[in-house]
């Protein structure tokens, strides 16, 4: 079960009255703050209330990785008529979705500025209420970290606002925003609890605190700042968080996002997580859209899988970075969609050439576990904000940029790497030969009749080729049709293309119940008569076995979909001796593989100061390759310089005088 901090929460409503009445009266549904923070409960409701922006539809519960988070070169938007709008980058100041950003950020702030003065109302243990201190002031930093590296200077406000009139505040220079965001995650640092001792990811730990320090420090070295002294800063975060032992990476990269879907805490690898509590059944808004607006599109709220628009579709680029045997990428990249026409709902697998038609797949609703019936827009799937492999890639990027491409920066790297290929972390200098293609031969078979009455999908027996594991899946057309193949696991070890067959393979001595289908060669047969079968395989090409030859009754359905299997065998750890700035070229692509749709992407192009360059040849390459996609190089066409930073919004142009525009806009 999750053990959330919203739930504690109402939304904080802290309007101190003291306007004149007419009436002689004193209002009775209002608290002081004196009252409102004199107990350790209502100190904890309030910290939920900090926290709360994090999970609202403004931020990570759904336009930080459907609109604001849509275009950089891991997905496009994935809707031709979707012309105008922050998700293709044709947008002004008045756009609502970078308002509501900027609004909820700064309601964070003020939220945590009015705790933070009064912390010390309530009588209670020093440590917790130390913790409680630590949470907010780290939250505080990370609020002005999303503005600063979004909006550049902004308002810097460290105490609550004491009018309604106070307004007029001019921007803070982003260097001094940095420099308290610095000293507020700093002092956090020594005040919250460990990891271990919270024993789950959705409040701040000791460890949180370090890596998103490291976060920091890396963009403040990165453009625009270029402060390149940060890259040693951030090199110590992150080996703090490493030395804690703390943290190791989930033997299982697709189990680690399961766990995010079914309230499964991982704190050795999930280390931040924004919770998604309560399907928005109590009315806060404590519940995501994560796998709803971008998962693999159904158009049908099952309690099996759950409604999805799926917004983003994955980019050939992102594709095309994985090589054979990576887990990540079908994973990461849906290799199917749904034919929701089918009872159940049944996958349809893309041929090779299909890579613009793959929807994001990293948050699958499928794996959700909240109860019946699933809500059609609002799911229960924690966000994760700050994952340990993030950490050892920030590390390795940082060690090399300190002390060049060291043993160090090698073998935090290559620890991904290899649990990206199944492999331990520690077993170095592995190659893999997996099983890294299926193709359906189509041309002169006129069969492929398999039953669709009591399966939707048809496992694939895959045999020889010298390796073991390799698993794979077929999907099945209305028709009876095999229309799709693909791999569900590679394998390993394999030396030469293995024996590939759909559906079950006969065998003798086999206990076989009608309805099933069993191939033997090239003919394809349904079960009609349960019976064990004998030595004598069936070989008719035409009706039905004899029961007495062949034990249970095989009848001829067809010729058996026929499959060629390639192999390919991939290096995993970085090749030796590279340099520095083959090194960082290293990074930006593990980070893409590793890292995709986790809201990370388009900060980590723009402190490398390649954002604009990355996102126009993006654009041109769709446009140009992309097919019936063209229309998804529409961002990237359309991103000029002025796009690294976003508009001060029309909320705060209107009312603050004092401010001024960013320039472009």
């Amino acid at each position: 079960m999750k053990r959330s901090l919203l739930f504690l929460a109402a939304l904080l409503s802290l309007e101190m009255v003291s306007c004149k009445k007419n009436l002689d009266t004193v209002p009775s549904d209002t608290l002081t703050q004196t009252e409102y923070y004199n107990t350790e409960a209502k100190l904890n409701n309030a910290l939920a209330g900090v926290y709360q922006p994090l999970v609202t539809e403004s931020m990570y519960g759904s336009a930080m990785f459907s609109s604001i988070g849509a275009a950089t070169d891991e997905g496009f938007y994935a809707r031709s008529a979707q012309t105008t709008g922050v998700m293709v980058y044709n947008f002004d100041y008045t756009n609502a979705d970078v308002n509501n950003l900027w609004t909820q950020l700064y309601q964070g702030i003020e939220r945590a500025n009015i705790l933070i003065q009064n912390i010390n109302l309530a009588p209670m243990d020093e440590t917790k209420r130390k913790a409680i201190l630590g949470e907010t002031m780290f939250l505080r930093g990370y609020y002005y970290f999303l503005l600063v590296s979004n909006f550049g200077d902004v308002p810097l406000k460290t105490t609550p606002t004491a009018s309604v009139s106070d307004v007029n505040i001019p921007r803070t220079p982003a260097r001094d925003v940095y420099a308290q965001v610095l000293k507020d995650m700093q002092a956090a640092e020594g005040m919250v609890y460990t990891a271990t001792s919270l024993g789950y990811g959705g409040r701040v730990s000791k460890t949180t605190v370090e890596g998103i320090l490291a976060r920091v420090c890396l963009t403040m070295a990165g453009y625009p700042l270029n402060d390149v002294s940060k890259y040693q800063d951030a090199l110590s975060w992150a080996q703090k968080v490493v030395s804690s032992g703390e943290h190791s990476l989930n033997p299982s990269y697709k189990q680690m996002f399961v766990n995010l879907h079914q309230g499964i805490y991982d704190v050795k690898e999930s280390m931040w997580e924004v919770e998604a509590n309560n399907n928005n059944a109590n009315g806060l808004g404590d519940y995501s859209r994560l796998g709803n607006v971008n998962g693999i599109a159904l158009s049908a709220n099952t309690d099996v899988i759950g409604y999805s628009y799926a917004f983003i579709d994955a980019t050939a680029k992102l594709y095309n970075l994985y090589s054979a045997g990576d887990l990540r990428r079908d994973w990461a990249i849906a290799p199917y969609s749904y034919n929701s026409a089918t009872t159940p709902v049944s996958d349809v697998f893309f041929t090779s050439a299909q890579l613009y038609n793959r929807n994001e797949g990293k948050f699958r609703r499928e794996y959700e576990t909240m109860p019946a019936p699933k809500n059609k827009n609002n799911t229960t799937i924690n966000f994760p904000l700050l994952r340990y492999s993030d950490v050892l890639l920030m590390l390795a990027e940082a060690e090399n940029q300190v002390n060049g491409p060291s043993a160090t920066a090698y073998n935090a790297i290559n620890q991904v790497r290899r649990r990206a290929f199944g492999l331990n972390v520690s077993t170095a200098g592995a190659s893999v030969s997996v099983v890294s293609g299926l193709t359906l031969a189509t041309a002169g078979n006129t069969g492929y009749a398999y039953s669709t009455t009591t399966q939707a999908n048809v496992p694939l027996t895959i045999t020889g080729g010298g390796g073991t594991g390799a698993t794979g899946m077929a999907s099945i057309a209305s028709t009876g049709k095999v229309n799709g193949v693909a791999i569900t696991n590679p394998g390993s070890g394999y030396t030469s293309a293995p024996t590939v067959k759909v559906g079950l393979v006969w065998a003798a001595g086999t206990n076989y119940t009608v309805g099933q289908q069993v191939t033997n060669g090239n003919n394809l047969y349904n079960v009609t008569t349960a019976g064990t079968s004998t030595a004598t395989a069936p070989t008719n090409t035409s009706g039905a076995s004899a029961a007495a030859t062949t034990g249970a009754v095989f009848t001829y359905a067809g010729a058996a979909a026929t499959v060629t299997a390639t192999v390919a065998t991939s290096t995993v750890d970085l090749p030796a001796g590279l340099s520095q700035s083959s090194f960082l070229q290293a990074i930006q692509d593990e980070r893409a593989r590793e890292l995709c749709y986790e809201s990370l992407r388009r900060a980590d192009l723009i402190r490398w100061g390649i954002w604009v360059q990355t996102m126009n040849a993006l654009g041109a390459d769709m446009r140009t390759n992309g097919g019936s996609f063209a229309y998804g190089g529409l961002a990237g066409s359309n991103i000029t310089a002025r796009h690294n930073l976003y508009p001060i919004p029309s909320s705060e142009i209107t009312v603050n005088r004092a401010v001024t525009q960013n320039p472009g806009w």
